[in-house]
């Protein structure tokens, strides 16, 4: 008998709905979508930059790798190379963002060289240069990032010195 009551009253304090009263209105589904769009405008900026950082990771690596084909080729032949089909990487390093050419610089105890920007305002990325030294038998890297996209950067000629246009000595 209770039992029964207690439904009873259950039933009364939470009647059934009509058929108006099922779905959202518009002004909820229109602030769903303002936040939405809210939440979109703040976090993209952020997607856009970690594209451009994943881009000028694959300059870095491109470059650190021919720093060390440089440095084994020099263990070899007691000079740099100055070009890059010597240290047969010639189309290894290919990039859609980035061009390597052959280094600026190379003799026996220093070679430069750089990953210039294809395109660095709609990619967003920025120029690095990297230094390989040689003195007495140890080798030192320099490896510089320029300050800002479209600002160009060149590795400095000893390893004491900065790198060119404000760049970033980033080891």
């Amino acid at each position: 008998m209770m039992n029964r009551l207690f439904y009873k009253l259950i039933a009364q304090a939470c009647p059934k709905k009509t058929r108006q009263d099922n779905g959202f209105t518009l002004i909820e589904l229109l602030v769903v979508v303002i936040i939405i769009g809210v939440l979109a405008a703040v976090s993209l900026p952020n997607f856009l930059g970690q594209i451009g950082k994943s881009r000028e990771t694959e300059a870095k690596t491109n470059l650190g790798g021919i720093a060390r084909s440089q440095q084994a080729y020099h263990f070899e032949k007691q000079t740099f190379a100055d070009t890059m089909n010597k240290l047969e990487l010639a189309g290894t390093f290919s990039s859609k963002y980035y061009t390597i050419p052959d280094p600026s610089f190379a003799d026996n105890v220093l070679v430069k060289h750089q990953a210039t920007a294809i395109d660095p305002t709609n990619d967003r990325v920025r120029d690095y240069a990297i230094a390989v030294y040689y003195n007495a038998g140890l080798f030192d890297i320099a490896f510089c990032q320029s300050a800002d996209v479209n600002v160009a950067v060149e590795a400095p000629n000893t390893p004491s010195d900065v790198c060119t246009n404000g760049g970033t000595r980033i080891e």
